[in-house]
């Protein structure tokens, strides 16, 4: 339809009229001059036909302040849909950046595990020599520590079969000495008894010479009681049989023994008889010193009475 319109002077003139009124109602409107006393705003509509009359429109100034407010807020969003635009270039340059930084760091790290990589292997290789090195070295020491200890084996051995040696001899030797030394206590012990036995028999004789018919002597007649009071207290049992002890006892003037003391036989039969004769304590005695003479020094042999 423009294209259509003749550009005639009086037209042209009509256009410049009617656009200096739009711009004016325009800066009007901005400024936001209060020109009217009324709450009412002057309004000119852009013409439909340019060769109609201009005519001019009052409006509410609450409307007008509604377009005043639509118009703020459409260019707000349109400053936020720019700042908005800006803050998304902003952040897809810095992803851009950092994604650049981590190619260039992914590509730096990988240089260095490769590097690390070839050490690993040249210190892997560096580990197998040295390993392989300590080990023919073990190995050679291992060999040299058995022969070691085979040889000190061998001499262990030796020393240890010098020992039993040495040990068998001196248990001969022993044994030897002992078996010598029983054989002299018990030629010894013989001896003494035979010499007792001498001793009572010559007593027996003298007694049967002082006393015709006497069976026995006052000596021999406490003797017994001694004796048969020992053979009271005494415990013995089978083990016993054919073994014999030769004590000494002392005693006092009222039969009470002052002292007792094993001189050889039986070590078991002995220390056996040694407490019979500490158990039964006081003995029979007669009143005649002369016979107390005879007994108060007493050694005699004892014998287990066995049935």
């Amino acid at each position: 339809m423009w294209s259509r319109i003749k550009m005639e002077p009086a037209f042209k003139k009509s256009l410049i009229i009617s656009g200096a009124l739009h711009l004016l109602v325009v800066v009007l409107l901005f400024a936001n001059f209060n020109f009217f006393k009324s709450k009412e705003v002057l309004v000119v509509p852009m013409p439909g036909d340019l060769s109609a009359p201009l005519n001019a429109t009052v409006v509410d100034q609450s409307q007008f302040d509604e377009m005043k407010e639509k118009n703020q807020l459409k260019k707000q969003a349109e400053e936020k849909r720019l700042k908005d635009l800006e803050r998304k270039k902003q952040q897809e340059e810095r992803d851009k950046r950092l994604e650049e930084q981590r190619l260039k760091k992914q590509e730096q790290e990988k240089k260095e595990a490769e590097i690390a990589e070839k050490k690993a292997v040249e210190e892997k290789k560096k580990q197998a020599v040295e390993k392989e090195k300590q080990q023919k070295l073990a190995a050679e020491k291992k060999k040299k520590d058995d022969e070691k200890k085979k040889q000190q084996e061998i001499e262990k051995k030796k020393k240890e079969q010098a020992a039993k040696e040495k040990a068998a001899k001196e248990k001969a030797a022993k044994e030897k000495a002992e078996k010598a030394k029983a054989e002299k206590e018990k030629r010894e012990r013989e001896a003494a008894e035979e010499m007792l036995a001498e001793q009572l028999e010559e007593e027996a004789e003298a007694r049967r010479a002082a006393k015709a018919g006497q069976i026995l002597t006052e000596k021999q007649r406490y003797l017994a009681m001694i004796i048969a009071k020992i053979q009271q207290n005494w415990f013995v049992d089978d083990t016993m049989r054919g073994k014999e002890c030769r004590v000494n006892i002392r005693l006092a003037s009222n039969g009470f023994v002052t002292s007792s003391s094993v001189l050889g036989g039986d070590r078991a039969l002995c220390e056996s008889a040694m407490r019979a004769i500490q158990k039964a304590g006081n003995f029979p005695m007669s009143p005649d010193p002369d016979v107390y003479d005879a007994l108060k020094d007493l050694t005699t042999i004892l014998r287990p009475e066995l049935r």
